[in-house]
């Protein structure tokens, strides 16, 4: 049989060409090595007819697609393809340098795109060939599925989890491929890969007021109906809860990835009253219950200012009085604290198993057996509900945003004994009042950890010192030191399974030149098996404690990736813009250190200085990709902003050795060996820089420009040679009110 083809010109998700032949199915999208950010079970490139179920291979599938956000780099073709940003990024043409659009041509957003017009031409192509139903559902898969962002050099939006704002189905493609005829809408259907990734925006709820009764607790029963003169009833189920009740029945009984997006409401926003609760969106939790019983839920992820209903789900009674915490036991040490935070209470890991079942005596009782069994079973189901056990949730993420009305003063506990299979943790507690001791977990049995707090490293320290199975640690730290906690010695903490280590240090605009930020952490651990390094700053002389880290900890680091957003960067420390508020930070002593090892190098700054590469000698260096942020020559209101001459100077520099470096490389080394460079939109300190190319920015956007000819014909000489580069030159544009 002779190839056969359908292609899809519009294309919703990610506008790829699918070449179909009998036996074999690819595309242009090559992915990059995997790091823990993207957290749905997407399917492998293959797909089978009917997927099985079952545990083991869901974590296989969720593991390897969570780590997307990009322990390497993004490998782009020859033809320049395979590169994916979010946002403003990704309107940027993934086309090569030398086809670039002009710069008044604009790529149209994947959320715009219709795919009726992809679906019309795909069923007149299946109706003519004839397609086999696993090319169909290579095809389905292709356009339901949304594969998460590739960003040259593995950057990102600075570690977030993208779940929360870009749903892993896209579910107008699926329910358009289901309209086309009844053999779609059946392969669709019974495949649980198209349904088992679920999302749910509370936003989209419609969720009914309600009236607070002053002075009668936190309980949420205390809300009462309002009084509706000749309103009209909201809805009891909304579309997006049918949806997603839809999704259940049909994900055959295997493990889900379950995403919430605000759960909970606010009934009545106008009263400003402390620790009163919100309420579950209509429907929320009778879902929620309905995928636990079975159970099917896998992954877990909850955004929401509502601190209590998370707890409350996964330990049930925070309400209760035995749960809160009062100013007394508050003050506890940074040793108490994390012995709360890693064993909890005696009360927490009470086993359910030996609870009785209730009824199962069948014989003759008297009225006071009767009265004092039912007084059992009443406290015995409440013990159940209780300690409600997860037996199959292997991920779980945890994502609070401001501040809601309830004082965050009760404790969750999630210990073992109810979540034997958690393996992957997630907690991003952005407000400062959601203390970390609060949560119990069980740490010892964690791989993969991520911590975002406002909590003293030596809490952090502590938590982490107790995780034996760790190999996997994102960590923002967003504490300012204090002259105590310096004061106060740590116990130093070996990672010993420790693989990948990613370290961001975020904190507000008072302390941004405190180069101390983070120090205590970085000098107090050591990960003797490390391989992978993520730094994360805006202030360079943060930079200082990886030597040391690193020569400490005697590991073979093979893939390096320097984050410093647009702050200019000097490896020479005699330049004379170097931040005064900065220790010195030697880039060349750092990548000196790592080059006997290293495979992947990405640097990410505003202006710098790359003298490093004329002294560097890697032997195993496969992939290298700089992103430099130059300085804006002139801005014009409403017209593009073009990136000046230092970008350029960068530019030429790194393609002249990139040309060198392919030179003395054998055919094999050649295959092996990626060229990335972006000229990113330069920054002046209120516009431009990373947040405009990665969709940040309120006021402009990140299109893509030719680049210099010049630059183009070095890209063109150095894929003569057989090397695999892939150059990006952009520039601003001013976001106009429709945009």
């Amino acid at each position: 049989m002779g190839k056969r083809k359908a292609r899809s010109q519009k294309k919703s998700a990610s506008s790829k060409k699918v070449k179909l032949e009998e036996n074999e199915v690819s595309t242009s999208l090559e992915t990059s090595q995997q790091q823990d950010t993207q957290g749905s079970s997407i399917a492998p490139a293959i797909l089978a007819e009917t997927p099985t179920s079952g545990q083991s291979g869901t974590e296989e599938a969720t593991v390897q697609t969570e780590q997307a956000q990009g322990a390497g780099i993004a490998e782009a073709t020859e033809e320049g393809e395979g590169v994916t940003v979010p946002t403003a990024a990704g309107e940027l043409a993934t086309k090569d340098t030398e086809a670039t659009p002009s710069a008044g041509t604009e790529t149209t957003s994947i959320e715009q795109q219709a795919d009726e017009e992809s679906i019309n031409q795909i069923s007149t192509t299946a109706e003519k060939a004839m397609l086999e139903p696993n090319i169909l559902m290579h095809i389905f898969y292709e356009i339901i599925v949304q594969v998460p962002f590739l960003i040259p050099g593995g950057f990102n939006i600075p570690l977030p989890f993208m779940g929360y704002w870009r749903p892993i189905i896209d579910c107008a493609a699926r329910a358009n491929l289901q309209s086309v005829c009844k053999q779609w809408a059946h392969l669709i259907a019974n495949n649980a890969r198209f349904w088992r990734d679920i999302h749910i925006d509370g936003n989209r709820i419609p969720s009914p007021p309600k009236s607070w009764r002053k002075g009668l607790g936190s309980d949420p029963e205390n809300y009462v109906e309002p009084p509706h003169d000749g309103e009209v009833e909201l809805p009891t189920v909304s579309d997006e809860m049918s949806r997603a009740v839809l999704s259940v029945e049909r994900s055959q009984d295997s493990l889900i990835n379950l995403v919430l997006v605000d759960p909970t409401y606010d009934p009545s926003p106008g009263l400003m009253q402390l620790g009163r609760p919100f309420l579950p969106r209509p429907g929320m939790l009778e879902l929620i219950h309905t995928a636990m019983d079975k159970p099917m839920i896998g992954s877990l992820s909850i955004i929401t200012k509502d601190v209590h209903f998370v707890k409350d789900l996964l330990d049930p009674g925070v309400y209760l009085d035995e749960r809160y915490i009062s100013d007394q036991e508050m003050i506890l040490t940074d040793i108490e604290k994390v012995s709360l935070a890693c064993d909890g209470k005696e009360a927490d890991h009470f086993d359910v198993s030996t609870l009785p079942l209730i009824g199962s005596f069948n014989g003759i009782r008297t009225r006071r057996q009767r009265e004092i069994e039912a007084a059992d079973d009443i406290k015995h189901e409440k013990l159940r509900t209780k300690y409600k056990v997860w037996p199959k949730l292997h991920t779980l993420r945890i994502c609070t945003r401001g501040k809601g009305w309830m004082s965050d003063r009760v404790r969750c506990a999630l210990p073992a004994m109810r979540a034997p299979a958690l393996r992957h943790l997630e907690l991003n507690l952005y407000y400062g009042g959601n203390r970390i001791w609060l949560w119990t977990f069980p740490y010892a049995q964690l791989t993969h950890l991520t911590l975002a707090t406002e909590e003293r490293s030596s809490i952090l320290l502590g938590i982490i010192g107790r995780c034996a199975s760790l190999e996997n640690l994102t960590i923002t730290l967003r504490r300012n030191p204090d002259q105590a906690e310096f004061a106060h010695a740590s116990k130093h903490v070996v990672l010993a399974l420790l693989k990948d280590l990613s370290i961001q240090i975020d904190v507000g605009h008072a302390h941004d030149h405190d180069s101390k930020v983070g120090r205590r952490f970085l000098d107090y651990i050591t990960t003797p098996r490390l391989q992978s390094l993520r730094f994360i700053t805006r202030i360079v002389g943060r930079a200082y404690p990886i030597i040391y880290l690193l020569k400490r900890s005697h590991c073979q680091l093979r893939e390096l990736y320097l984050d410093f957003y647009s702050s200019d960067l000097y490896p020479n420390p005699e330049k004379e813009d170097l931040d005064p508020f900065s220790e010195e930070f030697d880039l060349h002593e750092l990548l000196y250190f790592v080059a006997p090892t290293v495979e992947t190098l990405a640097i990410q700054s505003g202006v710098m200085d790359i003298s490093f590469l004329r002294t560097l000698s890697a032997p195993h260096l496969q992939k290298i990709a700089i992103l430099c942020f130059g300085r804006i020559r002139a801005p014009f209101i409403g017209q593009l902003v073009e990136i000046d001459g230092h970008a350029y100077d960068v530019a030429l520099s790194f393609l002249r050795w990139a040309e060198k470096w392919m030179k003395g490389a054998t055919v094999e080394e050649k295959s092996k060996r990626r060229i990335q460079f972006v000229a990113g939109p330069a920054s002046d300190g209120l516009c431009g820089g990373t947040d405009a190319f990665y969709g940040r920015s309120k006021c402009e956007k990140c299109i893509r420009i030719p680049a210099p000819t010049d630059v183009r014909e070095m890209v063109s000489t150095i894929r003569a040679m057989g090397g695999k580069v892939n150059v990006w030159w952009t520039a601003l544009k001013q976001l106009k009110s429709r945009d």
